[in-house]
C-alpha cells in the first residue's frame, strides 16, 4: 500500500510541475497601439533577428494572426491581455491554443518609410528576451 501511495505521489508531483511553465518570449520589447484603418497592433523588436531601427509591427505567431491573438486574449484576460501576451507569452498562447515550444514562426510588417511583409522562422523563445521585456516596461501594473 505503501508504494501504491509513493507512486500516485510521484505522478502528482510530474503532473503539477509539467503544467507550470517557464515564462519566456521572442521580443526584447513589446507595444501596444491603436491606428486609424488598422486597428489595434502589436510593436516589436529583437535586435538580434531585425533591425532595431526600424519599426516591426506582429502579424502572425505560428500562423495564428495578431488580430485573432489580440481578440482571443481580450476575451480571456480582459484588461490584462497586454500583461499576459508580453510578460506571460507561452501560458496566453497556449491558452488561446497557439503552440509555442523553444522556438517560434513569426510574420512580421516592417514600416520605414516602405513597406515590407517578411517571415522569420525558429525564433529562438528565451527568458532573456523575456527579462529585458521586463526591464524596459512593466505591462502587468
Amino acid at each position: 500500500m505503501k508504494s501504491f501511495t509513493l507512486i500516485l505521489l510521484v505522478m502528482l508531483f510530474n503532473l503539477a510541475g509539467a503544467s507550470v511553465l517557464a515564462e519566456k518570449s521572442p521580443f526584447t520589447d513589446i507595444k501596444y497601439g491603436w491606428m486609424l484603418g488598422r486597428g489595434d497592433y502589436i510593436e516589436v523588436k529583437n535586435p538580434e533577428l531585425f533591425d532595431e531601427d526600424k519599426r516591426h509591427f506582429l502579424i502572425e505567431v505560428n500562423g495564428r494572426d495578431y488580430k485573432d491573438i489580440i481578440k482571443d486574449t481580450k476575451a480571456l484576460y480582459g484588461k490584462k491581455y497586454k500583461c499576459m501576451l508580453a510578460e506571460h507569452f507561452l501560458e496566453s498562447m497556449a491558452a488561446i491554443g497557439v503552440s509555442v515550444s523553444e522556438d517560434v514562426d513569426l510574420k512580421l510588417y516592417m514600416f520605414d518609410w516602405g513597406h515590407k511583409v517578411f517571415d522569420l522562422k525558429d525564433v529562438p523563445v528565451t527568458e532573456d528576451n523575456l527579462d529585458e521585456i521586463m526591464f524596459n516596461r512593466s505591462h502587468c501594473e
